[in-house]
């Protein structure tokens, strides 16, 4: 996968403290902006997932019960036949 922008500017950042171009203090700003939109992003990702999940559960329980009803009217049916 692709790096974001965030996640490009934080290694830069980390590289500039490692040559001491830039201070703690200043990394640790460049942790809280990247770091935090990162995690967000990660969370977004997360609930899109499960968004995705839902849908496919929901599609299958709408399957089943499509079949099961279909199932118990052909079983209801034939039962009415026989009665005849």
């Amino acid at each position: 996968m692709k790096n974001s922008i965030l996640d490009v500017v934080h290694q830069t950042a980390t590289g500039l403290r490692k040559s001491e171009a830039i201070t703690d203090v200043t990394m640790s700003e460049f942790d809280k902006l990247c770091l935090q939109h990162l995690a967000q992003s990660e969370s977004d990702i997360q609930n899109n997932r499960l968004t995705e999940q839902e849908k496919v559960f929901d599609l299958l329980r709408a399957s089943l019960l499509a079949k099961q009803t279909k199932s118990t009217s052909a079983h209801q049916n034939s039962s009415d036949k026989q009665e005849q």
